[in-house]
């Protein structure tokens, strides 16, 4: 057994703008500088992508550049501000699946005792 989380970032509001999905694209925006190429490769299909880049540049105003074009003439980038959220997003992921670990641990020794004190 063992704990399992989900977080994500959400508006003031209350509607979800990054958790994992999203932090993936992005990075994959920064890698590839092509939405394209990005959706591609994280399996999406280039309208969620768009979509998504659009839901979050009209929150986060600018945070995804995208210059439209064809084939070496178009890009994406993304903004050192949503660059630095994203850091942020991806060090509490590990911060609490560090944190989960521990109570993994004690679950399973408790299950092991069991097992033990069963035989």
């Amino acid at each position: 057994m063992k704990f399992k989380f989900k977080i994500w970032i959400e508006t003031e509001g209350g509607k979800p703008l990054i958790g994992k999905g999203g932090v993936r694209l992005l990075r994959a925006i920064e890698q590839t500088g092509s939405l394209s190429s990005a959706s591609k490769s994280v399996g999406v299909s280039y309208k969620f992508a768009w979509e998504y880049v659009k839901r979050i540049n009209e929150i986060l105003t600018d945070s995804v550049e995208m210059k439209k074009g064809g084939k070496n003439a178009g890009g994406s980038k993304v903004s050192d501000k949503l660059d630095k959220i994203l850091s942020i997003y991806e060090e509490a992921e590990k911060d609490i699946s560090q944190l989960l670990e521990k109570y993994n641990k004690k679950i399973n020794e408790i299950l092991n005792d069991e097992k033990i004190n069963s035989q």
